[in-house]
């Protein structure tokens, strides 16, 4: 059974809650994109079908690329094999909203990093620690922890590239 989450407000409520399967993980992701406002960085490994391609999802993150010009979403994405092969709803997205769903690849100094985290508006987390595995922490405000998974996702975005593999053919 997916976590209960209506009671939780991004930037106000400090609970930590844990999760501890691929549906808290979905239910968690969906609620930091359903409140967030501004931003939503994601750090994944394979962007996890159980997780991120739900209608749902896709339609919480179009509603936030869209509130307002300055809004967007950032995915770093470690292997696209997943996404392409079996198909992705935020993939999709990118390509109808390219300049707001953005999605690049690591380099490789950045292959052995373990964990898969999302960060909503700065202040709301879900931290995966090892990304094979669906146990983490859930917060819709922990400004410290975000901040510091922020300035790592910044420094490893202004490194990352275009995934050629993600690239639309038009024919």
């Amino acid at each position: 059974m997916a976590l209960a989450l209506e009671s939780y407000i991004l930037g106000e409520s400090d609970e930590t809650l844990p999760v501890d399967s691929s549906g808290d993980c979905s239910a968690a992701v969906l609620a930091l994109t359903q409140q967030a406002k501004r931003s939503l960085d994601i750090f994944s490994h394979t962007l996890d079908r159980r997780i991120y391609n739900t209608q749902a999802l896709y339609t919480a993150a179009l509603k936030l690329a869209t509130y307002s010009r300055y809004s967007q979403i950032r995915i770093i994405l470690k292997d696209s094999t997943d996404a392409v092969n079996g198909g992705s709803r935020l993939v999709e997205l990118s390509h109808r909203l390219s300049s707001r769903v953005l999605i690049r690849k690591p380099p490789l100094e950045y292959r052995d990093f373990s964990q898969e985290f999302v960060i909503a508006d700065d202040v709301g987390l879900l931290q995966r620690r090892l990304a094979s595995r669906y146990e983490g922490e859930l917060s819709f405000y922990e400004p410290l922890k975000s901040r510091q998974l922020k300035k790592f996702f910044d420094e490893c975005w202004e490194k990352s590239g275009p995934d050629p593999d993600l690239r639309r053919l038009h024919l």
